[in-house]
């Protein structure tokens, strides 16, 4: 069974508001499918597309459900975290599906892992207390360009005080270090702010190629584009988004994504191009694999031996770049550099096998 093609195709129905063909999916082994949609980040829409066809399934069910009430939930997360914000005179952007949820037919549709805002930077430490006064753990702080918070039982917030690190995508951090000047305020609010429609777009898309081009993304990330084109048609200006995805580096992926959002879940005809691309998106999952990572790193290094080598050599020998965006304690003290090596080698050895096991299978296959 083509799970990639039934998922695709109930994707589109849900987000489209159409009734699925029943005869499509007649035969379809549930389970089955809804684990690769879950491995996509989309088990609610596919849920509810089969449902919409008249399935009768306690864990199509019990999948919408679920979605539902995580989506409130985060919904209303958010809105306690902003007032505490706007209180705090802080300002703050939403990010990400906390956005994006209101482009799809139900807000739920759109499954979010947590919810991620940019903030006011040098506001870093108050942040912290404003966190940890509304119930939050402190799960990472002061390590890379985010702070991660949890509360109990599963929820997670990133708080951004940069949108990039500095590492791997320079043109990224450096474009996104002065994201205040195209920041605009909400109606209403002192220190809330949002991304104009373009800003936005031109953010999300960029946001999806970082991870394309290193582990690789999932389907999720195209649906975006696509409930983002149809919300936004006639409203976007182009000409804008296409100079600054070329003052990025991504005018390429840009295209190829918006010609694949609106062929696949618009009815178009696929290209060669975008039945390459969707064939890597579909092997990649949400979260990307080690595979991915270890062939486009490969191929910006030359490719070949040599693209192997230097691989290795990076993961073992970590870039300086990469040390001062992820291990700032290590880069302010590089005379610990060699130390820095030796435990992230035993670490990784340690709590890291299996992927240094797919690593070297990828390597020497």
């Amino acid at each position: 069974m083509d799970y990639a093609q039934e998922m695709i195709y109930l994707a589109g129905c849900a987000v489209n508001g159409v009734v699925p063909d029943k005869s499509r999916i007649e035969g379809v082994d549930i389970e089955s499918l809804m684990r690769f949609a879950k491995a996509h980040m989309i088990s609610a829409i596919v849920a509810h597309g089969l449902l919409s066809a008249g399935v009768k399934n306690d864990s199509l069910t019990q999948a919408e459900a679920k979605a539902m009430r995580r989506a409130v939930i985060l919904e209303a997360e958010y809105a306690k975290l902003s007032d505490a914000f706007e209180s705090a005179g802080v300002w703050h952007v939403p990010l990400k599906g906390t956005v994006l949820k209101g482009c799809y037919p139900a807000f739920w549709m759109r499954e979010m892992s947590d919810i991620d805002i940019l903030f006011d930077g040098p506001r870093q430490y108050d942040v912290r207390e404003i966190m940890r006064g509304l119930g939050f753990k402190v799960k990472d702080f002061g390590t890379f360009h985010h702070d991660v918070y949890c509360k109990p039982p599963a929820l997670n917030v990133e708080m951004h005080h940069e949108l990039f690190g500095s590492w791997p995508d320079p043109l990224l951090y450096e474009y996104y270090s002065a994201i205040t000047d195209k920041l605009l305020p909400d109606d209403g609010k002192k220190y809330a702010r949002h991304l104009s429609p373009e800003d936005f777009y031109v953010y999300m898309t960029a946001h999806a190629y970082k991870h394309y081009s290193d582990y690789g993304t999932g389907i999720r990330s195209v649906i975006d584009s696509y409930v983002y084109l149809r919300k936004f048609s006639g409203v976007l200006d182009m000409e804008y988004i296409s100079r600054e995805a070329m003052k990025l580096g991504i005018s390429e992926f840009e295209a190829g994504m918006r010609s694949l959002a609106v062929n696949l879940f618009g009815g178009g005809k696929l290209t060669a191009e975008n039945e390459s691309m969707l064939e890597y998106i579909i092997s990649s999952g949400i979260y990307g694999t080690v595979d991915h990572s270890i062939m486009n790193t490969m191929k910006k290094n030359g490719g070949g031996m040599s693209g192997k080598m230097k691989y290795i050599l990076g993961k073992i020998f970590p870039p300086l770049e990469k040390v001062k965006a992820r291990y700032p304690f290590y880069y302010k003290h590089k005379y610990l550099y060699p130390v820095f090596v030796v435990c992230q080698l035993v670490k990784n050895l340690i709590m890291k096998r299996k992927t240094i096991a797919s690593a070297l299978r990828a390597l020497l296959g």
